[in-house]
């Protein structure tokens, strides 16, 4: 690793040639099968698309690679953990799987400008405590420490129990409508970004326009769960990852070992991508958590979405 080398610089948005069918927050696809062209149609809401996968993933590598970053030193001055890697994990995976990174609006396919993940927390653990959602935009050439920068810089700014975000904030004035004028300002929100036509303010601080959803379930000791992906917004994919437990297993020597395992449930929309496009992200992420070493340096290539 090179010690001089700078993490955590902002991240600096690419300058995108827009097309009148594109959006503010998205490029149309053109090329898109024609399957694909008539589901988001037949399939008009992303709960009629909802496809789900669970993983059972050894971390037992993960956990030799964290100790091993912790007797050397991280290079950012703070403890690697394994949030930051699953984190890292699902960067490095759009950055070479980039279809993951679509989503439909207005029954069409765009791919995303940005690359971004929404992480719900708790800002102390109990039935009481305060839950908000941090959303950090990521580079796609982003390494594992670069990843754990933003990821601890967003959620220090968001731990106060006394301090809201802007989401926090946008959420308390809207609750605080007569019901009726709450269901037409969300109605119209909706109606704006169904046509591609909704504040870029409201969607810059809206958890619900995102790549992709992450809630890790471990810090409260609970499974994970098949989290629905939800209507409003853009988000094509949740990710719930659960607690890490023991269990023996059969070594290919014969001999009985302990591991240490977390299960993974991942929902996606299946009308972005095929299901063979799905299944290839899916392993590219589970590669990464096999081989978090992997994330230490930036791609060597990162992959432009050309259409279905």
């Amino acid at each position: 690793m090179n010690s001089d080398t700078q993490y955590g610089k902002p991240v600096v948005r690419p300058k995108i040639k827009k097309r009148f069918r594109d959006r503010y927050d998205g490029r149309r696809l053109m090329h898109v099968d024609t399957f694909f062209t008539l589901i988001p149609y037949i399939m008009s809401t992303r709960n009629d698309s909802e496809v789900g996968a669970s993983f059972k993933i050894d971390v037992t590598p993960v956990e030799r690679y964290l100790r091993k970053l912790r007797a050397e030193g991280s290079p950012i001055g703070q403890e690697i953990t394994f949030i930051d890697v699953v984190m890292a994990a699902i960067v490095r995976m759009m950055s070479q799987k980039p279809y993951v990174n679509r989503f439909i609006a207005g029954h069409k396919v765009y791919a995303r400008d940005e690359m971004s993940i929404s992480l719900a927390i708790k800002k102390n653990l109990s039935v009481e405590g305060t839950q908000t959602v941090v959303k950090m935009v990521y580079d796609p050439r982003d390494t594992i420490f670069d990843v754990a920068l933003r990821l601890q810089q967003e959620i220090e700014q968001n731990k106060d129990v006394m301090n809201d975000n802007s989401t926090d904030s946008f959420a308390k004035f809207v609750n605080h409508l007569p019901s009726s004028l709450i269901r037409l300002v969300i109605g119209t929100i909706k109606w704006l970004d169904f046509h591609g036509w909704m504040p870029r303010a409201i969607q810059k601080l809206s958890p619900f326009h995102c790549s992709i959803f992450v809630t890790a379930m471990g810090s409260i000791n609970f499974p994970p769960i098949y989290h629905h992906i939800y209507n409003f917004g853009t988000c094509s994919g949740f990710i719930a990852y659960g607690p890490k437990y023991a269990e023996r297993v059969i070594a290919k020597d014969g001999s009985v070992v302990e591991r240490k395992f977390i299960d993974f449930k991942i929902v996606g929309d299946e009308r972005i991508c095929d299901g063979f496009g799905m299944a290839s992200a899916w392993k590219e992420l589970l590669r990464y958590l096999k081989h978090p070493e992997l994330l230490e340096q930036p791609p060597e290539q990162v992959m432009e979405d050309h259409g279905i």
